[in-house]
């Protein structure tokens, strides 16, 4: 029998370990945007070699200081 990628039981605790960052957990964010603006994003962080993820967590830790409730 061949085993197909993600079978393996220990292939899930292994991706697992190598894809949560240092430092804390992750929650996922999800958003509906103007098909244009997401197809303008994609392409300018394809360009500079970001990841999209990186370039929003960014925008909202500088939009976050002045908007916290305090």
């Amino acid at each position: 029998m061949k085993m197909k990628l993600g079978q393996h039981r220990q292939l899930a605790p292994a991706l697992d370990a190598v894809s949560k960052p240092v430092g804390g957990s992750v929650k996922k964010l999800q958003t509906n945007i103007d098909e244009e603006l997401h197809r303008r994003f994609k392409t300018a962080c394809f360009l500079q070699g970001r990841e999209m993820k990186d370039v929003l967590t960014e925008l909202i830790e500088g939009w976050l200081p002045e908007n916290e409730a305090r």
